[in-house]
């Protein structure tokens, strides 16, 4: 909870910027962080790529991408939105990772956290509510976002402009693996019910959710994203409300909440670097494989009026 609350005042900031974020992250423990700063057309933000290192650099990856669209939409509204929910547990959970490791607990594999900085971000029409609007286009958000080291991804991110998950907290989804949608994890479900103290809550997906965002179709959210982008298998970590709340709606933000999603990634990094557990049986992947062939197509616009692609 100390690492969820320091990281929701330091973004609070209206004068925040990645470069910040870093400096505080360098001085917080033993990490990578590289900043890069995207600007054109009126928007920018600033990238954070945070590495974490594990003892066995054998051991699998675990990625974590905090996905949002801004920490704040001034000056529209004034202070940190719904939407930062995703910047403030990745940047939470590297801290705690960072605090673990100087008392001595060292996850076995690299954690690597993605997420970026955009305090003035603008807002776009979605039924029920508003969300926000992301700076740059989403392949593009992407490829700065999604690690091709990543062996696996928990996508972080607010999701409560719908009314799919009518409860507050934290929702996971199926997996997501090259336009397939997979079953969760039964370890999954047992770690989110132990860190949330609650009977575990899913985040029902239709296939459109995991296509990408520029073929205009309907999505939940930008959550699954990550998924058009890598072939390693991605579950959204949704934090949700029992109303639908505007993504850039201001005193949003819940701790408790924010710290339940922050402890699921920890817990799972874990095991996930210690090959305790796996995102997806591949057994059964590879079944699907030889039965119905790749989805793969899922993970690009498909076709397009004259044949484009």
């Amino acid at each position: 909870m100390k690492q969820v609350i320091d990281t929701i005042e330091l973004l609070s900031s209206a004068h925040i910027t990645g470069e910040d974020v870093a400096q505080y992250l360098r001085a917080a423990g033993h990490c990578e962080v590289e900043v890069t700063h995207l600007e054109r057309d009126g928007a920018a933000t600033d990238f954070l790529s945070i590495i974490i290192p594990g003892l066995d650099d054998a051991a699998p990856q675990l990625g974590i991408v905090g996905r949002l669209g801004g920490i704040g939409a001034r000056p529209a509204v004034t202070g940190l939105v719904s939407d930062s929910d995703g910047a403030v547990v990745a940047i939470a959970t590297a801290l705690k990772l960072m605090a673990m490791a100087r008392q001595g607990d060292v996850l076995p594999g690299t954690v690597r956290i993605r997420t970026h900085i955009c305090p003035r971000a603008g807002t776009r029409p979605h039924h029920p509510v508003p969300m926000m609007k992301s700076p740059f286009p989403m392949r593009e958000m992407m490829s700065h976002e999604v690690d091709p080291r990543m062996d696996a991804i928990l996508s972080v991110d607010t999701t409560r402009g719908n009314r799919l998950v009518n409860q507050r907290g934290v929702a996971i989804t199926p997996v997501a693996k090259q336009g397939y949608l997979l079953r969760i994890p039964e370890t999954m479900l047992d770690v989110l019910g132990w860190v949330s103290g609650q009977l575990p809550l899913t985040l029902p997906l239709t296939t459109q959710d995991i296509t990408p965002y520029e073929n205009g179709l309907w999505h939940v959210n930008s959550l699954m994203q990550p998924a058009i982008v890598t072939d390693a298998p991605v579950v959204g970590v949704a934090l949700t409300a029992q109303t639908a709340v505007p993504g850039c709606a201001t005193g949003v933000t819940n701790a408790v909440d924010a710290d339940v999603a922050m402890r699921f990634c920890i817990e799972i990094a874990k095991l996930f670097g210690q090959g305790a557990m796996t995102f997806f049986d591949a057994a059964e992947w590879n079944a699907l494989q030889s039965r119905y062939g790749s989805m793969a197509r899922l993970q690009t616009t498909g076709d397009e009026p004259g044949g484009a692609q």
